[in-house]
């Protein structure tokens, strides 16, 4: 199976996995956004619509939103937020500095992980307003499953 259809065949079964889900199914419940009217950023600042170039969604329905994120070696993306917690399933992420909604340097990692740690798998709460500079040699390229309900 090529290392694509791999990456497609594991993003369906997250997929299917968190949409399976009911209330019933999860331990106990943490309070969160459960949609976008609910998030403290502005709606401008949601990672599709701040940053485009960045920012794609492949799946959207009433319970979840699939975004491919990808950062070009080199490039700062634009200040976005993501509103909703969900799942990120990271493919490559490398060197790279995180910045917040006005510029100031949050975190950096200044050396990349070994090829052997990817792809990796965690969940994220929502996010603030933030950018991220590449700083590696390769792209950084993630999914997120942003959950809705």
């Amino acid at each position: 199976m090529s290392g694509k259809a791999s990456v497609f065949r594991v993003v369906a079964v997250l997929i299917l996995a968190t949409v399976a889900c009911t209330n019933g199914d999860r331990a106990a419940p943490v309070p969160r956004a459960t949609k976008q009217g609910d998030c403290a950023s502005p709606a401008s600042t949601d990672a599709v619509a701040a940053a485009p170039g960045n920012h794609r969604v492949l799946l959207e329905n009433d319970r979840v939103r699939v975004l491919e994120i990808t950062v070009a070696p080199g490039e700062r993306e634009p200040v976005h937020a993501h509103c909703l917690p969900g799942v990120s399933y990271d493919l490559y992420a490398g060197k790279y500095r995180e910045y917040d909604a006005k510029g100031n340097l949050v975190s950096e990692v200044k050396e990349s992980p070994p090829e052997s740690q990817f792809p990796m798998t965690s969940w994220g709460e929502p996010v603030a307003p933030h950018a991220v500079e590449n700083l590696d040699t390769r792209p950084m390229h993630s999914l997120r499953i942003e959950l809705k309900q």
